[in-house]
């Protein structure tokens, strides 16, 4: 008999995987549970896979346990020891994961908190692979106090408004079931105090189709097995960037935009109270192998950014407020590769406060490197909602390189830049910014381009032209070879020399020039380069000096 073995070895139990490893238990069990090895028994074309618990210390109301399984049939029972009896088996609930493998079956009921221990039985097609990672269970229920409603609670001295909060997919849109028991009261008590970040493990997507369907597992897993009274989160990002309403909103709002007012969640146990949960789809904690290693993608990153942004400027909760799962409970959540992330996440949402993202203009940027080998920039405003100034900036591998524009309102310009001076291949990345009339800044276009060098030598286009003061010129080499490089007005004149010499090949020169001791009119300045043979390149262009 197949339980007369599991008794046999019921005194040897055996953790199956680390504790970090059963990411979909980290938000429903309070405690997790040892379990032994498993026993099979073939019956018929179905293999039951029997697990029985250490003995649990503290009383519980129910079980879950975690597994891995390719058998869209499988079904799991569960049944207690106690008062030396075991108990009938009866049926868990299983949630699956609406992508992959992952599953979680569970069983809630106030009869099973005084047993001693439980046994899980999974019944699994023949030829399946089926294993279970890890079991817990579930002690006290959802927190349900009655409390008085609260109004919103602004940071002091903040604006409202700057901050324009993400498009919703509300719980109509996803299909969400009702609240299943009495009524859901108010999040803050009468402050909203933390923002907190979660990870959703097995259940992950990236299609707003997969998205959908995720949310409404989570809802199941929440309500149908730990016995909730609704998906425990207050929000839900999928990787594609888009925002799922989690529990009700008290005011029905339809969008962020309406204010809503939060309901308690259940979603960090313990410390619910004033506490706003946001969970990301997907399974970020490479410690859990092959199905755990992705990272954040931009999307639900911005989406972040933005969501906690909203929260801290209208419902009062600080920047250095956002947590990680793990600083209130014993869990891997929200997944190392998040949490590395929080410090960046706190600095991006203080910034966006100050910036806003409610738009001050819009723009389009454009770089193109013309056929002299100089990056010609140009940009056109399509609104302007109060812009004071702007400015263009030119950053290299990440870093602020030099600040080449400034100037008021919003006119279309062109700007070559003529003083760049980048290796090969290297990605610069130029930036428009502008400042409203409320101090506000923001950067409202960028344009990327990779900067290869010439293969032929190349005499770039004085900027700007006409001139009335400083001017650079520049020119590229691609083989070592004299310079001579001279200036000179309408009669023939040499007015200045700019450079003369032996030049190193195979990259750009600058050569600035203050051209404001000159009277106005056109000038011509002309390169030659001499090489082994002779003259390799001579060329001339013209330059017109202001009055």
């Amino acid at each position: 008999m197949v339980l007369r073995r599991l008794f046999l070895c019921a005194l040897t139990f055996l953790l199956l995987v680390p504790a970090l490893r059963a990411q979909m238990l980290a938000d429903i069990v309070e405690r997790r549970t040892p379990l032994s090895e498993a026993t099979v028994e073939v019956v018929g074309k179905r293999s039951l896979i029997v697990h029985a618990s250490a003995p649990v210390e503290t009383a519980f109301d129910g079980v879950a346990v975690e597994a891995r399984s390719d058998d869209a049939t499988l079904r799991a029972e569960v049944r207690f020891l106690s008062g030396g009896f075991w108990g009938d088996w009866v049926e868990m609930r299983v949630v699956r994961s609406a992508v992959g493998p992952g599953l979680v079956a569970g069983y809630h009921g106030a009869e099973t908190s005084r047993a001693d221990r439980f046994e899980v039985r999974l019944s699994t097609a023949e030829g399946s692979t089926t294993r279970v990672l890890a079991a817990g269970v579930f002690v006290g229920g959802e927190p349900q106090a009655a409390l008085p409603e609260v109004g919103l609670v602004p940071i002091p001295g903040r604006r409202s408004g700057d901050i324009i909060p993400p498009p919703l997919i509300t719980r109509s849109e996803w299909g969400a079931r009702p609240f299943q028991s009495g009524s859901p009261v108010p999040l803050a008590q009468p402050d909203h105090d933390f923002m907190t970040f979660h990870h959703a493990a097995g259940f992950s997507a990236t299609t707003r189709e997969d998205g959908l369907a995720q949310v409404r597992a989570i809802q199941d897993l929440h309500q149908d097995v730990r016995g909730w009274s609704d998906i425990g989160y207050h929000f839900v990002i999928d990787r594609g960037g888009r925002l799922y309403q989690g529990r009700p909103f008290l005011n029905n709002a339809e969008s962020l935009s309406d204010l809503p007012v939060f309901a308690q969640g259940a979603h960090v146990g313990g410390a619910n109270t004033g506490n706003i949960g946001i969970c990301l789809l997907g399974c970020y904690h490479p410690p859990e192998g092959g199905h755990c290693q992705e990272e954040i993608t931009p999307e639900a990153l911005n989406t972040y950014v933005t969501l906690f942004a909203f929260l801290s400027e209208r419902y009062g909760v600080a920047a250095s407020q956002i947590r990680g799962h793990r600083d209130f409970s014993s869990t891997a959540c929200p997944g190392d590769s998040n949490y590395a992330l929080l410090p960046e996440i706190r600095t991006a949402v203080a910034d966006l406060l100050v910036t806003g993202n409610a738009p001050i203009a819009q723009a389009t940027l454009t770089a193109e490197i013309d056929a002299s080998g100089v990056v010609v920039v140009e940009w056109t405003f399509q609104a302007d909602f109060g812009v004071v100034s702007h400015r263009l900036e030119r950053w290299v591998s990440g870093e602020r390189d030099a600040l080449l524009v400034e100037g008021t309102g919003t006119p279309a310009a062109r700007f070559a830049d003529a003083s760049l001076s980048a290796p090969e291949g290297q990605d610069i990345e130029y930036r428009l910014y502008v400042t409203g009339a409320d101090g506000r800044e923001q950067q409202v276009a960028t344009a990327r381009v990779a900067v290869d060098l010439p293969t032929r030598h190349a005499l770039a286009e004085v900027f700007p032209n006409p001139a009335a003061g400083s001017v650079r010129f520049r020119y590229f080499l691609p083989t070592q070879g004299r310079v001579s490089l001279e200036m000179f007005d309408t009669t023939g004149r040499r007015v200045a020399v700019l450079a003369s010499g032996v030049h190193t090949g195979e990259q750009w020169y600058s050569v600035p020039f203050d051209a404001s001791g000159l009277p106005g009119g056109v000038y011509y300045y002309r390169m030659v380069v001499e090489g082994f043979s002779g003259v390799v390149f001579e060329e001339s262009h013209t330059l017109v000096i202001a009055p």
